[in-house]
């Protein structure tokens, strides 16, 4: 399923759907082509992840929410905050599209500001693009749980953009936010709906929202790689495939950073690395 039908399919489950279904406060993220790969390939590999990770996956996105997202899980009933993920209504970006170097990011940084390695299953990519410093430009990401196959359409509801307003400032969101936190009342304005069909549902999950770190570019035998992973289509390649893959960038990264060589003992007690532990209710990351 290409953009065009599911933008047609959303908009067709969603016609009768009123904002009751929307929450008061949630994360929302528009997607659509990003690091040459289109929505409907990036949706695939994103369920397979999800599979892998027992319902827990990660979405990348180009902005930083700040403190949005801590705050307003410390305002939701529970400290859970939905994402609603809906598809761009506007034209991708030819750097979206055809991007001249695509990075895979390896970890994040945690609230401590230490550097975490993802969980092997989790694959993050962006298109490569330099910052006013000349080093690559920040990248961050949602954690995210959900119990549903993003890829299958389903009737959970439409966004009016008219009435989402910032969490923190109240302001409307701008034209180049495409991911937000925000807040959401139904207003009597006459002004025309604004409609971006759900086209799923997920729940922040652990820290929610975090600085990706350690990027490599995927070039030569790493982009080959990439695209066979891609190309998965159980989930127990995916898992191989992405392990290898990141053993792989690890590699790259370490042949180009040879002080990492010669320090390599002290950034280790720095550097924590996280797995994933499974108990009979639930899914938790574990420190190791």
């Amino acid at each position: 399923m290409n953009l065009s039908d599911l933008r047609l399919a959303l908009n067709a489950i969603s016609l009768e759907v009123t904002h009751e279904g929307i929450p008061p406060v949630f994360c929302w993220t528009k997607m659509g082509t990003e690091a040459g790969q289109s929505l409907d390939m990036i949706l695939r590999r994103k369920e397979l992840e999800r599979r892998a990770g027992q319902g827990l996956f990660a979405w990348g996105i180009g902005n930083s929410l700040g403190v949005a997202a801590t705050l307003a899980r410390q305002e939701a009933l529970g400290n859970e905050v939905e994402v609603l993920f809906t598809p761009m209504r506007s034209a991708a970006k030819h750097a979206d599209v055809s991007p001249t170097q695509v990075l895979l990011w390896l970890g994040y940084h945690d609230e401590n500001g230490v550097e975490v390695r993802l969980p092997s299953h989790m694959m993050i990519t962006s298109r490569g693009s330099r910052g006013q410093k000349g080093g690559w430009r920040s990248h961050y990401a949602l954690l995210c749980e959900g119990r549903r196959d993003i890829t299958i359409p389903a009737n959970l509801g439409a966004i009016d953009a008219n009435n989402a307003k910032n969490f923190a400032s109240l302001n409307p969101l701008g034209a180049s936010q495409v991911t937000a936190v925000v807040r959401y009342k139904s207003t009597c304005d006459e002004l025309p709906e604004r409609r971006y069909p759900v086209a799923f549902r997920a729940k922040l999950h652990g820290l929610g929202f975090v600085r990706l770190a350690s990027p490599v570019v995927l070039d030569s035998d790493l982009l080959s790689i990439y695209h066979q992973v891609c190309r998965s289509e159980t989930v127990q390649e995916w898992i191989e495939g992405t392990s290898y893959l990141r053993q792989k960038a690890e590699d790259a990264k370490a042949q180009k950073s040879p002080q990492k060589k010669l320090f390599g003992e002290i950034l280790t007690r720095k550097t924590r690395t996280e797995e994933y532990v499974i108990s009979s209710k639930r899914q938790i990351l574990a420190t190791v």
